[in-house]
């Protein structure tokens, strides 16, 4: 900080204005003198490669959106990479399906790779010179929703009254799982980070659970929603990802920072993440009331 300029001023005192003027050279000065520079230090991590993956059990298929990483001020949104060689692993098996390039993304649907619970799974990814191999992930059991109701709830506290949405599963016991729920409101998927609706089940292992979804609901209104059961460790991947775009957890967290990775390259470092999905999901048409 810049010390603030000394000055000796005089002038005729006039005590019914003294006070004023006084004042407004306090704030002149404070204005003007006190001026801190900020420089900001931006890891320039461009040209790496961004990974997303899902192998779904339930759907014997699978899809990878592959990318490279841009400047943090950039214009332009992140490259695709289209020339990747892409290779879906059953471990316990070794049996190896490609993926191939369709519209954007990289997508398997069909092959020697089968879904069997509790077996694992891994992406290997080639492009160029580098190579990529994920961490394998385990498969689980579906878990499903039993019941997707709308209905009418009176004013709560803070909460209006109003149409809502309530959904009914049952966690299997072992606190294994991780859970993320999607939601089409009238075709359009509620994707927005503020959005996301994700947990594990530590507080409700082997027990029913009730959930509300957080959104508008009106007469008339079409929903179609998903509950994807994943490996647990995949909600904490979901959790950097919000803390890192809504400004962290509190003064002393640290800077923000690209999220976490499961894969492992012999070049640079890799982001993104590939994991086993299985889904089951309800739609339903909301009732006037």
């Amino acid at each position: 900080m810049k010390e603030p300029p000394t000055f000796l001023l005089v002038w005729p005192v006039d005590r019914s204005n003294y006070l004023p003027k006084v004042g407004a050279l306090f704030l002149l000065l404070v204005a003007s003198g006190c001026v801190k520079e900020i420089e900001l230090d931006v890891p320039s991590d461009t040209g790496e490669l961004v990974v997303e993956a899902y192998y779904f059990g339930d759907r014997d298929s699978a899809l990878a959106r592959i990318s490279r990483s841009t400047g943090y001020f950039a214009p332009t949104l992140p490259p695709v990479v289209s020339n990747a060689v892409v290779i879906l692993e059953e471990v316990e098996t070794g049996n190896q399906d490609t993926l191939r390039w369709r519209d954007s993304v990289y997508m398997r649907v069909g092959g020697s790779v089968r879904p069997q619970l509790t077996h694992h799974y891994r992406l290997k990814v080639r492009v160029d010179d580098e190579n990529l191999t994920s961490q394998a992930m385990p498969l689980l059991e579906t878990v499903r929703i039993l019941a997707l109701i709308d209905t009418f709830l009176p004013a709560r506290g803070p909460i209006p009254a109003g149409y809502r949405l309530i959904g009914i599963s049952q966690d299997p016991p072992g606190e294994n799982q991780g859970y993320r729920l999607r939601t089409w409101r009238n075709d359009t998927l509620l994707n927005r980070l503020t959005e996301w609706i994700y947990s594990d089940d530590r507080y409700i292992d082997g027990n029913f659970v009730v959930f509300e979804l957080p959104f508008e609901v009106k007469p008339q209104d079409t929903f179609y929603v998903e509950l994807w059961t994943l490996p647990r460790q995949v909600t904490r991947f979901y959790d950097q990802l919000v803390r890192n775009a809504f400004g962290g957890s509190g003064g002393f967290s640290p800077p923000p920072d690209n999220v976490t990775s499961n894969f492992s390259g012999d070049r640079r470092r890799v982001w993104g993440y590939f994991t086993t999905v299985a889904v089951d999901g309800k739609g339903l048409r909301v009732r006037p009331r």
